[in-house]
């Protein structure tokens, strides 16, 4: 049932309180006006003021249009990260798992529509995974080459493990984060604590996939740990999280996460504040029907093949690694 929005002339007036007037029949002392009415509270808003529409206070949401779409699994929150981007203004972005690159795009539109000077670092093997099965050569070809021409001096691929691009990075280098790669409780685990003390004093966590559920993406979603990692530790932190669009978990986890960017989890109490961003995401995701494209479920678990091959590639690389090391020695 949709909510009535507020309405400030329905709102009846203050009769009592501190900023009721003095009777008039007082009496007052010789030489002494009479007391006039106190002046309201500084930062007391007056009760006719007029609300300002969610457009207003979150333009960038309301302004960008995304203009890259590929995949639906983040879509309908890119109106949220064009408004989070803009006022947090992050030197530097990593994400974990671009895969197609709608949101990774997105990111680099945000922060070339407002004019922030930093790099967004999109890292992936484009191999596959457990939940997404092999990925085909061309899909790497595809995006590396549309962000390099797109966003030229913003956008950097990494094409590496998580665990080793993260050395990288050094400590404290890191503004935004986007944990969106292998989604077991095991993986996102070891993704948040291996690149934690990359973090700014201004970092922001992003967690996508809070909201899978056997509801709404089968049997799959048994094997989804996002939920349960985000639970454990967004108490520590102020937070935000949308159900939409499989769900997004925002932890803002730095000291000095600026005003204007921390000021969303306030707003978040508001319960128009969701559906604004809910519907702005559903706008979006109706863009991506209109190509011909139906919004998937997120699919059955392939066989073990690809993540065993996965996991030989993965050791293939340490050996490799170690080798160098030994040689360097």
């Amino acid at each position: 049932m949709p909510r009535r929005p507020f309405d400030a002339s329905r709102t009846p007036v203050r009769k009592c309180g501190p900023w009721a007037p003095r009777s008039r029949n007082r009496p007052t002392k010789p030489g002494r006006p009479a007391a006039s009415r106190p002046s309201p509270r500084r930062g007391k808003p007056a009760l006719d003021t007029p609300v300002a529409s969610p457009e207003a206070r979150y333009p960038w949401a309301a302004r960008l249009s995304p203009r890259l779409l590929k995949s639906p699994w983040w879509i309908g929150h890119i109106p949220f990260a064009y408004e989070l981007i803009a006022r947090l203004r992050p030197r530097s972005i990593v994400e974990l798992g671009t895969y197609s690159g709608s949101s990774f795009a997105a990111f680099c539109q945000a922060m070339q529509e407002a004019g922030i000077d930093g790099k967004c670092h999109g890292v992936d093997l484009w191999a596959g995974d457990i939940h997404m099965g092999t990925f085909d050569e061309a899909l790497y070809n595809e995006i590396s080459g549309y962000v390099n021409a797109t966003y030229p001096g913003i956008a950097v691929l990494v094409r590496k493990d998580f665990n080793e691009a993260a050395e990288d990075f050094a400590p404290g280098s890191v503004d935004l984060l986007h944990i969106d790669g292998t989604h077991t409780y095991e993986a996102v685990s070891n993704d948040y604590h291996t690149w934690f003390g990359k973090l700014s004093d201004r970092g922001i966590v992003l967690f996508h996939d809070t909201n899978v559920t056997v509801q709404n993406a089968g049997e799959a979603a048994l094997k989804f740990g996002v939920r349960q990692f985000f639970d454990e530790v967004k108490g520590r932190y102020p937070h935000l999280e949308f159900e939409h669009c499989w769900g997004l978990g925002v932890l803002f986890v730095g000291k000095n996460v600026p005003a204007e960017a921390l000021e969303l989890v306030e707003a978040a109490k508001e319960p128009d504040f969701r559906d604004f961003f809910a519907q702005k995401g559903a706008a979006v995701s109706r863009r991506f029907e209109a190509m011909g494209i139906p919004l998937p479920r997120h699919g059955a678990y392939p066989g073990t093949g690809s993540l065993a091959g996965r996991a030989v590639g993965k050791l293939r690389r340490i050996a490799r690694r170690l080798l160098g090391n030994a040689r360097a020695a």
